[in-house]
């Protein structure tokens, strides 16, 4: 399937960096803080990605019990969230793109605050136009991030008549539904099997993203005559 594509929105953990051990050590460590059970690693890496309150909740956890696990969880994290390396080659995808004039945004359930230290840290500040996460409010979800990075986005004066978030399991999926807006989904990160199967797109390889993502840009600028 191809897209027209004006900006692009990039979920962070699985897509930009490989967060998987820093995420599942911290929910280890904020269980067992607590003295609960803790899960396999299987059902662990499930929750690379998601909401912390839908995790913590998913394991059956609610009320003061849920929220002192989140707490608990951020403040694990808070000590090894600059540690995870990116993907190979993504970083200097997004280097081509800024180049080559696409707007760009993070789209992120990580702490808004993180996300910016995190793209500092890796020295790409100055390639998103907007860094978008998540606030401390439980109701804060993948869809609350993407229309707050659109609007920050048309605030700079970008054209965000055709989006696309680019992520890599199916809470960018169900964001992007729940946004309106179009996801391609990536094969480098922390899918389940079934988890990009309602994506618009797949790309397997660094590569194949890029291609897919220059095409749109082109189409778009096509349509609208630029």
């Amino acid at each position: 399937m191809s897209l027209s594509i004006s900006v692009v929105l990039f979920d962070v953990d699985g897509t930009i960096v490989d967060s998987a051990l820093a995420v599942m050590s911290a929910f280890r460590g904020a269980l067992s803080d607590y003295g609960l059970p803790i899960p396999d690693d299987q059902r662990l890496r499930t929750y690379v990605g998601p909401p912390l309150w839908y995790s913590f909740g998913d394991l059956g956890y609610s009320g003061e019990l849920l929220a002192g696990l989140v707490t608990r969880y951020r403040a694990r994290y808070r000590a090894h969230y600059l540690d995870p390396a990116p993907f190979p080659g993504v970083i200097d995808l997004l280097h081509d793109l800024h180049g080559a004039g696409v707007p760009l945004a993070t789209a992120t359930s990580k702490q808004a605050p993180m996300a910016l230290a995190q793209m500092e840290h890796l020295g790409l500040t100055s390639v998103f136009d907007v860094v978008a996460g998540a606030t401390p409010d439980p109701s804060s979800n993948k869809a609350t991030v993407i229309r707050e990075a659109l609007t920050r986005l048309e605030a700079l004066g970008a054209d965000i008549s055709h989006p696309v978030i680019v992520g890599d399991s199916i809470w960018d999926v169900r964001g992007a539904q729940e946004a309106g807006i179009p996801v391609v989904g990536v094969g480098w990160g922390y899918a389940t099997e079934d988890g990009l199967d309602d994506a618009d797109a797949v790309c397997e390889t660094v590569e194949d993203l890029r291609a897919f993502i220059l095409d749109g840009v082109a189409r778009a600028a096509s349509q609208s005559g630029r």
